[in-house]
């Protein structure tokens, strides 16, 4: 409307010449102002991320259990990815911060942490950073930040009691500056979107007037969508992040349906290859690690490096291993922690392994025992089996993650091995360090033995598959999964700058 009029106006003899000056003045005064504005100090926030992590159960099925830990801790747990920039041409030193916090309205926070820091040199500003959480406002790190530098806060928080779409608000105050957010910009903000949004109207009203052209409207970027049904089944390690990923593609593709089942990688990998003929194509794997066996399956792409933890319920009065230690546990070579550690006090040890179509079993034995793990002389976990000698050590096999963890964190003395992410979120339990170092990717990069990479598999090649498989194959390696992936403390096999991550590539000794 406002379009039309102006085009009719410009019909006048000196319609386009006043409409020159015209855009020429709003423009220059438009950049002045922004100039003006760069000047000073000014912080970015920009929500990333805000959703809930809970599974509908008509899709996610078992996975629901790895997200709420039985229902016994995370209640209506979700994730929240703040992007913090300094978009100034000013640098922020630590003196210039007067207040700096996220306000999580009636959400406690429970967890928290930085990701994607750039430059590089940031990791060092935060990484003893203290995050104190458990209240609904969250105090971020006061670091010097030059023009252009930005980190990531991941937060994870209950929603539970929350009203609808909570926020997640930034109040913070600069000396000398301002701040920016999505929701609330200052007023040197509001006035160069202002000008540039009139700019663009006269701009668009000359060329329509000069030109007779029409212009196409943006589009979001998204998925390349495809339509019909896919299952994703394996990980149990894994299968919490796929099926939120699953469930964030599906809000871009509404007639996709994907289900994700953690059934553990071997299952995974041996319902895709003996699946019927048509529903090949519509069913990817997902396993910790490459599995031999599998002839008419290819490990379509890696997808992120899975770092594992050794945990210990919490009564447990240790804090780091050495590989040998390790290695006589899982052996079951040992009853008593004082058997592993002469200094401890006499305490029951209770081996709470994986089965052995288990990826994260597999790892265990590949990269850190060197041999198979002790048979399993257990079923509960807490008495041995009928014949075996009472000097045998407890050992029971569990098959998926969840169990694994619900084990551990009830029975005092108890030992086993969960993926990090996953170890990181439940109560109750604590990580070990292996010979000092910790279950970190920077620690692995150093030497830290037991990670693995996540590979999706298809039957046959992927290009060969149905085009649903094919785009959410895809999806998972985009910017956005990227993202997401690396806010739960896995590494993603592309890393921010499209670049292959070595640790996905290069061969393992």
């Amino acid at each position: 409307m406002v379009i039309s009029v102006l085009v009719e106006w410009l019909t006048a003899q000196q319609g386009v010449g006043s409409l020159i000056a015209a855009l020429v003045l709003i423009v220059g005064v438009t950049v002045f102002n922004q100039y003006q504005a760069r000047r000073k100090r000014v912080l970015s926030f920009r929500v990333r991320f805000n959703s809930p992590l809970g599974f509908s159960p008509d899709y996610a099925k078992s996975v629901a259990r790895v997200m709420d830990r039985d229902n016994t801790h995370i209640a209506e747990p979700a994730l929240v990815v703040v992007r913090v920039k300094n978009v100034g041409r000013t640098p922020i030193h630590e003196r210039d911060y007067k207040t700096l916090k996220l306000e999580f309205a009636g959400r406690p926070t429970i967890a928290a942490g930085t990701t994607e820091e750039k430059p590089d040199g940031l990791v060092d500003d935060l990484k003893d950073f203290d995050w104190k959480v458990g209240d609904e406002t969250l105090q971020l790190p006061r670091i010097g930040l030059n023009p252009g530098d930005e980190y990531k806060v991941v937060v994870l928080l209950s929603n539970a009691g929350a009203p609808p779409n909570p926020p997640a608000k930034p109040i913070a105050r600069l000396s000398e500056g301002g701040i920016v957010t999505q929701a609330d910009n200052p007023r040197t903000r509001r006035t160069i979107i202002a000008g540039a949004a009139l700019s663009i109207l006269l701009a668009g009203a000359l060329v329509a007037t000069l030109l007779f052209v029409e212009s196409t409207p943006f589009r979001r970027d998204a998925p390349v969508c495809a339509s019909g049904e896919l299952t994703v089944e394996g990980s149990s390690a894994f299968a919490g992040i796929a099926a939120h990923l699953a469930k964030q593609y599906m809000t871009y593709c509404g007639d996709a349906k994907i289900t994700v089942i953690a059934a553990g990688s071997f299952e995974g990998l041996d319902h895709l290859q003996n699946a019927a003929p048509e529903q090949r194509p519509r069913r990817l794997a997902l396993a910790d690690g490459k599995f031999i066996g599998f002839s008419e399956l290819v490990p379509a792409r890696g997808v992120a490096v899975v770092p594992y933890s050794i945990v210990v319920h919490n009564n447990v009065p240790v804090s780091d291993l050495p590989p040998q230690a390790l290695q006589r546990i899982f052996h079951g070579e040992a009853a008593d922690w004082r058997d592993i550690l002469p200094t401890l006090p006499s305490a029951p040890l209770r081996v709470v392994a994986r089965d052995d179509r288990s990826g994260s079993r597999r790892a265990l034995e590949t990269h850190v025992l060197k041999t198979r793990q002790a048979g399993a002389t257990s079923d509960s976990c807490d008495v041995l089996r009928e014949g075996v000698p009472a000097t045998e050590p407890v050992i029971c096999e569990q098959t998926t993650t969840s169990d694994v963890l619900a084990k551990v964190r009830t029975r005092p003395g108890a030992v086993g091995y969960v993926d990090t992410p996953n170890a990181l979120l439940t109560p109750g339990v604590k990580q070990l360090r292996l010979a000092g170092r910790a279950a970190t990717i920077d620690d692995i990069r150093a030497g830290y033995p037991f990670w693995t990479v996540e590979y999706l598999y298809s039957y046959g090649d992927l290009d060969k598959t149905d085009p649903l498989t094919r785009s959410f194959a895809n999806y998972l390696i985009d910017a956005e999964a990227r993202s997401m992936i690396a806010a739960q403390q896995y590494a993603p096999c592309v890393r921010t700058d499209g670049t292959p991550e070595p640790l996905c590539t290069t061969p393992r000794e």
